[in-house]
């Protein structure tokens, strides 16, 4: 019969016998050197640590913000007192993503609000905003990008009139997919 002290000596046995067997059983890794990158070889040589600084810099690949094979669209609009409307177009068999919009008013204090964001999946965005001498502006991002409600619809941003404003412009982009 096994005693407790027995079945410990065995465990630690067993435990040091791997420990012993690790190192021969895993796979050989580079070591890892801080502030350093693995430089690209030429044909025939082997690559080496090379370390990163202003003259050296760390090798990054930069991709689009937006999805492989869309388009970047924009839908851009300016106006005085009636409404504005920027729109991101439809195109037939793809769908509008809104990405993200920017409305500034200047001139009075009339509301330019609700902001109307039509077209997105699922029901209309909305905003508020007011006009002011010095100037009022409403920016927002959507990560993710918001999708229209189907393929071949259009994504408009859409203000309220204003008869006291002096300048009112919608900007808003997304892309096509």
């Amino acid at each position: 019969m096994l005693t407790r002290k027995r079945v410990l000596e065995i465990l630690i046995a067993l435990g040091m016998g791997l420990a012993v067997l690790a190192p021969k059983l895993a796979p050989a890794q580079e070591p890892v050197v801080p502030g350093a990158f693995v430089a690209p070889a030429a044909a025939g040589q082997q690559q080496q640590w090379q370390p990163y600084s202003a003259s050296n810099p760390l090798p990054v690949s930069v991709s689009s913000q937006f999805p492989s094979g869309s388009t970047p669209i924009t839908g851009n609009a300016t106006g005085t007192t009636s409404a504005v409307v920027g729109t991101l177009a439809a195109v037939t068999g793809k769908t509008t993503y809104v990405c993200g919009l920017n409305v500034s008013a200047t001139g009075g204090t009339a509301a330019i609000g609700p902001i109307t964001v039509a077209g997105t999946i699922t029901g209309s965005l909305v905003f508020e905003l007011n006009s002011s001498v010095a100037g009022s502006n409403l920016s927002e991002n959507f990560s993710p990008c918001i999708p229209a409600s189907g393929a071949d619809t259009a994504i408009t941003t859409t203000t309220t009139s204003d008869g006291t404003a002096s300048a009112v412009a919608v900007n808003s982009w997304g892309f096509q997919q």
